[in-house]
């Protein structure tokens, strides 16, 4: 009896370990990717230029949050990738939108100091 006992046990065990390797891994390293992409976003000044694709990386990473926190593996890894995919769009609208900004300050300068020189030299003069 003892040998059936043994052997339940050994099988059990195993299943046990089997059920656990065929899950999912936990979707830490995408979140984190997530996170640091949302950080970076927020600091190239997505919310000026890319308020929702930024709030929804955010969301996203609340919903995978979540669902890694009640074991939905899966769907916790699908909601990570894509916060990290719309945290690099938000970074890069608001890369583009900064890009843009600078341009426009840079044409207002090169007007000003095209309207400065046309005033401070004299006008047509016939030599």
């Amino acid at each position: 009896m003892s040998a059936q006992l043994r052997l339940s046990g050994v099988i059990a065990v195993g299943f046990i370990v089997a059920g656990c390797a065929s899950a999912p891994p936990r979707p830490t390293e995408d979140m984190t990717r997530a996170r640091t992409l949302i950080e970076q976003a927020e600091k190239a000044g997505a919310q000026r230029y890319a308020a929702v694709e930024l709030e929804s990386a955010r969301d996203k990473l609340r919903q995978a949050d979540d669902a890694s926190k009640d074991g939905k593996q899966e769907i916790a890894n699908a909601r990570a990738a894509e916060a990290v995919a719309d945290a690099e769009l938000a970074s890069a609208r608001a890369t583009s939108g900064e890009a843009r900004r600078a341009a426009d300050e840079l044409r207002k300068g090169n007007e000003t100091l095209r309207q400065e020189t046309e005033r401070s030299s004299p006008t047509n003069p016939n030599p």
